[in-house]
C-alpha cells in the first residue's frame, strides 16, 4: 500500500513540473521576435545603426539663405574665388597653420579637391549642394563659416561675393588651366632639382675615377 502511495505522489509531482515548464516556455518571448520587434520599431542597438542613441541628425540646409547666382561667365578658382576665400578663410583653409579644418584647404582648386569630403564640399555644377556654399552662407545651423565666435578676425563672405562663389560652382567648378600648369611645372622642377644633384656628383665621381 505505502509503495503505491509512493508511486502515486511521484507521479502527480511529475506532472506538475510538467504543467509548470509548459507555462513558463510559454510566456517567455522567443529571442527572434524580440529582435524582429526591435528593428521593426526603429529601436535597434546603437552598434547596429552606427549612432549612438538620441544622437541628433545634422540639420538641413536651409536654402532660403543662398544667394543668387552672379552673372558674371567664365569664372575660374584662381582668378575670381580664391582672393574672395583668402580674405575670410585664412588660417583655417587657406595657408592653413595646423590640418586644415574639416580636412578643406582652399590654398588651391588642387588641393581642394583632394580634401577629406571633396565630394561635398565642391559639387560641380551644384552650388546648392556644394558644402562650401552653404556653410559660408549660414544655412545649416551649427556649422556656419566663418565661425560665429571668429567673425571679428575673419568676416563673413559679403552677399555678392557669395553670388561669385555660386555662380563658379554652377559652372563647373573650373580652374585656370594656365596657372595649374604653372604650379606642375614648378612642382616638378623643384622635385627635379632635388634629385638632379646627386646624379651630378655621381657622374663626376665616376669621370674622375676613371
Amino acid at each position: 500500500m505505502q509503495k503505491k502511495l509512493s508511486l502515486l505522489a511521484a507521479s502527480s509531482f511529475a506532472g506538475l513540473a510538467l504543467v509548470i515548464s509548459s507555462l513558463n516556455a510559454a510566456d517567455a518571448p522567443a529571442p527572434a521576435a524580440s529582435s524582429a520587434s526591435a528593428s521593426g520599431s526603429g529601436m535597434a542597438a546603437p552598434a547596429a545603426s552606427g549612432m549612438p542613441r538620441g544622437a541628433a541628425a545634422p540639420a538641413a540646409p536651409d536654402l532660403s539663405k543662398l544667394v543668387a547666382a552672379s552673372d558674371k561667365k567664365g569664372l575660374l578658382f584662381e582668378k575670381d574665388v580664391f582672393p574672395i576665400l583668402k580674405a575670410s578663410c585664412s588660417g583655417c583653409h587657406v595657408n592653413p597653420t595646423r590640418n586644415p579644418s574639416g580636412g578643406l584647404n582652399l590654398t588651391s582648386l588642387e588641393l581642394a579637391l583632394k580634401g577629406r569630403n571633396a565630394a561635398k564640399d565642391i559639387v560641380a555644377g551644384h552650388g546648392d549642394q556644394s558644402l562650401l556654399l552653404l556653410y559660408a552662407s549660414d544655412a545649416v545651423k551649427g556649422k556656419e563659416m566663418p565661425p560665429m565666435n571668429g567673425r571679428v578676425a575673419h568676416p563673413p563672405i559679403k552677399a555678392e561675393d557669395l553670388a561669385i562663389v555660386r555662380a563658379w560652382l554652377d559652372q563647373g567648378a573650373k580652374g585656370d588651366p594656365a596657372a595649374a600648369a604653372a604650379a606642375a611645372a614648378s612642382s616638378a622642377a623643384a622635385s627635379g632639382s632635388g634629385a638632379a644633384k646627386p646624379a651630378a656628383a655621381s657622374a663626376s665621381a665616376s669621370g674622375s675615377a676613371k
